[in-house]
């Protein structure tokens, strides 16, 4: 049996095989934040069978802190971080579930680990929140950096097809607009 300290403890009811192991670790600082590039996703899951071979077990690793996640600075960092968080937030649900499950069955699962359990999905799904609006502020700065790319390049064409006096008397009149406060 893969040892955890999240399976049924000793002297539980019935010897049982737990259905889900789910083992989450603390960093030894966790106070401190870490940088992206060495922080290791929160909880990296894979999927294994017992030793036995008898029942499917899901095995979450955690060696992030605890609290929020530093977000990521980039757009593809951030989507892949989600993709992890969605992954393991589904995989969490399952666990949870299955607990819930063996227990109406007659099989006793461990409350201490049930509970830390949820605080973990409670955790990851704020985490998920938190990155959604940072991907959202992204994607926004982007299509504004490209907007004003777009607008450079418009106006070096017009600036271009124009007369130079003609082009400055235009920008003398957008920048009197601009500082009236008027829009279009």
């Amino acid at each position: 049996m893969i040892p955890s300290n999240f399976g049924p403890r000793d002297g539980a009811r019935k010897s049982t095989t737990p259905v889900v192991s789910v083992t989450v670790t603390k960093r030894a600082a966790a106070e401190k934040p870490t940088t992206v590039a060495s922080q290791e996703p929160r909880g990296s899951s894979r999927d294994s069978m017992l030793e036995n071979g008898h029942s499917p077990t899901t095995r979450v690793t955690s060696s992030a802190a605890y609290g929020p996640i530093e977000l990521p600075a980039t757009l593809a960092e951030c989507e892949a971080l989600h993709e992890r968080l969605v992954t393991d937030s589904i995989r969490l649900e399952l666990a949870l579930s299955q607990a819930q499950e063996s227990s109406t069955q007659g099989r006793p699962y461990d409350r201490s680990w049930y509970n830390r359990a949820r605080a973990a999905l409670k955790h990851i799904n704020h985490d998920r929140t938190r990155l959604l609006y940072r991907c959202g502020q992204l994607r926004k700065e982007a299509k504004t950096q490209t907007q004003q790319h777009l607008d450079r390049v418009i106006l070096d064409v017009i600036k271009e097809a124009l007369p130079a006096d003609q082009f400055m008397g235009y920008v003398r009149i957008a920048e009197a607009r601009a500082a009236s406060g008027v829009g279009k």
